[in-house]
């Protein structure tokens, strides 16, 4: 009994030492009590980080709805806060979504708008984002990693003008972009482009523009004259950035590649797209690929180009041989020494004074034999083709604008400045600076041909070429290969075109009207500056 008593009271002993060391329940804690914080992880904003006083919209989501929308936290050098608390229930999680720069209103943003002139810096213009998950309420503060939804171009610019550079400028990029609900963006379908300005600093030009895929022009103004060139087409990708390095001389821009990348991820170069360009208006030329060309207001309210074409795209050389009948573009033509005909001449002074020869689907931007339909043909009516940006391959109402005159069905305009009462007069054009002279072609009848033949000289006037055949872009006509049978396919398609004759014995007799021009044969082009 004794030994059971013992046992009994170590029982009771240690039954009492169990309740003495019992913890308590632990109580919920209110977290209602703690302010939300956000510690960033960050790409940039600025070129070194958040700066304080920047300030963040924030919005809070829980399964039961929406906590909190697009409220305001500033940051304090270390995180963002502000009069926000968390929510009482600690095991409730939550998304947590964070954009920057922040944007007074009642949601999150549908859109957003970079500034058209960053000059002044780019912060307003990045947007930054952060989405994270399950995040859960606490005395500590979030961190949350924000990302660039934007792109951005950096340029660099050697300039050899030997004057200041006064402006940089872009093209063709629009400003606008979409925000979805994850606070990714993607450029807004069907805005317009705006000419942006980029930011310098350090020697370097800064531009934050939606990601999209551009073809962008960039303006460049020194000593008074604006210098333009195309770049490359480029699909930017968000949070990434692009490099552009151009050299500027008196006369035209270069692109070349640019050196290596920091902070954002690395999109690449952008190298140059097309020919350089630069208009001089009021000195009566413009400068294309390197080539200055004269130009002339006529009194059609129109600007002209004052002699021919002679550009040739990057790898393309001019035929010269007229069994080439898809070259495409060939060399110009001279009179033979002994007058007896035509012939080929790649003499660089040859090429100055009568341009090359170029088939209609080449002149219009296109490869010959893209063209097989005449719907096709018919939207290609003032179509930019190998002309400078801003000015265009002639259409009809530009040819009887200018000289009233063309062949069937066009009907005559009487009150064509340069229209003397039955034909379109060279004289009259060249009075007033338009220097047109025939060129001669390469006359190929349609696509089946397998030759061609040297027309525009006549055996009456062997010192001179007496005619031309210059390419146009509005459609005129069509044969297929069986007769009236479209599907048998298009064997020609006509262009309406320019015509200079000077078959006559005078210069006051020489004509320049409209005509149709078959889109194999080859010849001269004279381009249009688009009206504003």
């Amino acid at each position: 009994m004794k030994r059971a008593w013992i046992i009994a009271g170590m029982a009771v002993l240690a039954l009492a030492a169990c309740k003495k060391n019992e913890k308590p329940e632990p109580q919920p804690v209110d977290f209602s009590q703690y302010k939300i914080r956000v510690e960033p992880v960050i790409t940039r904003v600025t070129e070194t980080n958040f700066e304080a006083g920047d300030a963040i919209g924030l919005s809070v989501v829980r399964k039961s709805g929406d906590y909190a929308t697009n409220v305001s936290m500033k940051y304090d050098g270390t995180a963002f806060s502000g009069d926000l608390n968390w929510y009482e229930e600690g095991e409730d999680a939550s998304t947590i979504k964070a954009y920057y720069p922040f944007k007074e209103g009642e949601g999150l943003p549908t859109a957003f708008t970079v500034q058209h002139d960053q000059s002044k810096g780019t912060a307003a213009s990045d947007f930054v984002s952060a989405v994270k998950e399950n995040v859960l309420p606490s005395a500590n503060a979030v961190s949350v990693v924000f990302k660039h939804q934007l792109s951005r171009l950096v340029t660099t610019v050697k300039n050899n003008t030997g004057a200041t550079i006064e402006s940089i400028v872009f093209e063709e990029f629009v400003p606008v972009a979409n925000v979805a609900a994850d606070l990714t963006a993607k450029v807004a379908d069907g805005a317009k482009w705006q000419p942006l300005t980029p930011f310098f600093q350090n020697d370097k030009y800064y531009l934050i523009v939606p990601a999209q895929t551009v073809k962008p022009v960039v303006k460049v103004t020194a000593g008074g004259k604006t210098l333009t060139q195309q770049l490359a087409e480029v699909s930017l990708e968000p949070g990434k950035q692009y490099t552009v390095s151009m050299i500027v001389n008196k006369e035209e821009i270069k692109i070349v590649l640019a050196g290596e990348i920091e902070n954002w991820d690395d999109g690449g170069e952008i190298t140059g797209g097309g020919p350089s360009f630069t208009e001089n208006l009021e000195q009566g030329y413009f400068t294309y690929d390197g080539v200055k060309y004269n130009v002339v207001k006529m009194k059609d309210g129109k600007w002209w180009m004052a002699q021919n074409l002679a550009y040739l795209p990057e790898g393309c050389t001019p035929a010269t041989e007229v069994s080439a009948v898809t070259a495409g573009v060939f060399a110009p033509l001279q009179v033979k020494a002994d007058h007896s005909g035509l012939e080929f001449s790649t003499d660089p002074a040859v090429v100055a004074k009568n341009g090359y020869l170029y088939q209609a689907e080449f002149a219009l931007g296109l490869k010959v034999g893209d063209l097989t339909s005449v719907a096709d043909a018919q939207k290609l009516e003032a179509a930019q083709g190998i002309c400078p940006k801003g000015w265009h391959v002639p259409t009809i109402g530009d040819i009887t604008g200018l000289v009233g005159k063309a062949v069937s069905p066009i009907e005559t305009n009487k009150n064509a400045p340069y229209y003397d009462g039955n034909n379109g007069s060279i004289a009259l054009l060249n009075a007033d600076g338009f220097n047109m002279a025939p060129a001669g072609m390469v006359s190929i009848q349609d696509n089946t041909k397998t030759s061609g033949l040297l027309q525009g000289f006549n055996s009456n006037y062997p010192d001179r070429i007496t005619s031309s055949m210059f390419c146009g872009s509005t459609y005129a006509g069509v044969t297929y290969n069986t007769s009236g049978d479209e599907t048998s396919g298009v064997k020609n398609l006509q262009f309406f075109g320019l015509m200079p004759m000077t078959n006559k014995a005078t210069e006051a007799e020489y004509t320049c009207n409209g005509t149709k021009v078959s889109y194999r044969i080859a010849g001269p082009v004279r381009c249009v500056r688009n009206v504003n």
